[in-house]
């Protein structure tokens, strides 16, 4: 539901539809492989609209792990930050933390000290959105990518067809 890509939403059929729809890309054994050795775990937020759906992955993860849910440090498009995770309860299951930039990604070297130490430490990365690929998909470490595939380019990288879903680890060198 993001608004770089909608306008006039119709919410509720567009959950069902969007909720039913297959991803073109599911790394998800490989994650679960992941998860035997994990112990922290980041999650990288994207959309202010989707914070309810990571709220039930951060409870999901919780269970089991220690979860951190990174927020942008500023509204940007519509991109979430720490007042709509608090609202939404996701810190219930997981600490909130603000990655310090204010650009559409998590562009590394805009971010805070305190945000980069703790990309580099955890044991898994979950990042969310196109623009957190666009902006961390070279860097050299084990990230989990969730998005949908929302412009050529970047479907054309990831091979798979606009508005697709993957779910991938290690996307690199897309560009």
């Amino acid at each position: 539901m993001d608004s770089g890509v909608y306008n006039n939403l119709e919410i509720e059929s567009c959950l069902k539809k969007e909720v039913e729809k297959p991803f073109a890309i599911c790394d998800l054994d490989l994650f679960k492989k992941d998860l035997q050795n994990a112990k922290l775990i980041l999650i990288i937020g994207d959309n202010a609209g989707e914070v309810v759906f990571d709220k039930l992955l951060a409870e999901y993860l919780s269970q089991n792990y220690q979860v951190i849910y990174a927020v942008r440090g500023a509204a940007i498009i519509n991109d979430a930050v720490m007042e709509d995770a608090l609202k939404t309860g996701v810190n219930d299951y997981a600490q909130v933390i603000s990655m310090g930039c204010e650009t559409p990604g998590a562009v590394l070297n805009l971010c805070s000290q305190a945000f980069i130490d703790l990309f580099n430490q955890a044991d898994m990365v979950i990042s969310k959105g196109q623009g957190n690929f666009e902006a961390l998909s070279d860097y050299q470490r084990e990230i989990y990518f969730l998005l949908k595939a929302k412009c050529h380019h970047i479907a054309k990288a990831l091979d798979v067809e606009v508005n697709d879903y993957v779910f991938k680890k290690n996307i690199s060198n897309y560009k």
